[in-house]
């Protein structure tokens, strides 16, 4: 085992731990009112509610009050595209996908803005928040296209919606500020966008990133724009030295 896997391993060993902490403690303030949080990473699966929907097999949808819209499409283990739009911006779409080597998680590391391919990701965990507030944050074994996805959460204030990857099962589907807080909080945010709305259209720009639990650097970052008065216009300000044509 080569010291790149050693580390990938032990990264995404600590956040399963830092989950289980979490679990216990929010199993442990559930005990006191007479319920039970569901234990993370059993596969075990839950039914979609709460503005998630099941589409079709292998497609959830989820649409916050706020008008985000988060479309995750699991076609096969290897393929996984996540699509996300904002109802204030219709002519808006930010794209995650790419497919993974035979038997692997499909690691959805190339971004696409409307279709154009700007960028990919830079490390492990990808996170991007709503203008609304509602937040997905997926997690990776390795940074870009070498890591495969092995969880989805969203969340929407009280709300969290978590996604096992590995088996493709909805662990979780409920409202409830404790867990939502200690989940969000021991699950790093990594590589963090938002967008803003502006007078001529749209702004896509990194925010800060979070490797690890509550150590947040902020820097911003413009990746790219659309244009109200052209729709098809799209903006690459982001250059991807990684890539030839960004």
């Amino acid at each position: 085992m080569n010291q790149s896997t050693r580390s990938s391993l032990w990264k995404t060993c600590g956040w399963i731990c830092s989950i289980l902490l979490c679990t216990t403690a929010c199993k442990k303030d559930k005990e006191d009112t007479g319920n039970e949080l569901p234990a993370l990473g059993t596969c075990k699966s839950v039914a979609p509610r709460l503005g998630l929907t099941q589409v079709e097999e292998g497609t959830y949808q989820y649409k916050s009050a706020g008008g985000a819209t988060i479309q995750i499409r699991r076609n096969s283990k290897e393929s996984l595209i996540i699509i996300l739009g904002f109802e204030s911006y219709p002519n808006f779409t930010y794209e995650f996908w790419g497919d993974a080597d035979p038997g692997e998680l499909g690691p959805a590391s190339h971004e696409n803005l409307n279709g154009k391919h700007i960028k990919d990701r830079v490390g492990t965990n990808r996170t991007v928040i709503f203008p609304d507030g509602t937040k997905m944050t997926y997690v990776s074994t390795a940074p870009w296209y070498r890591g495969g996805i092995t969880a989805i959460s969203i969340y929407d204030g009280a709300t969290v919606q978590h996604l096992n990857m590995t088996c493709f099962t909805l662990e979780y589907s409920a409202s409830d500020g404790a867990f939502a807080k200690q989940l969000d909080a021991g699950q790093p945010d990594g590589e963090t966008s938002a967008f803003e709305l502006t007078e001529t259209g749209l702004i896509f720009y990194n925010t800060y990133t979070e490797d690890t639990p509550g150590n947040k650097v902020y820097e911003r970052v413009d990746l790219g724009g659309l244009a109200k008065d052209n729709s098809n216009q799209v903006n690459d300000f982001y250059d991807d030295e990684r890539l030839g044509h960004t």
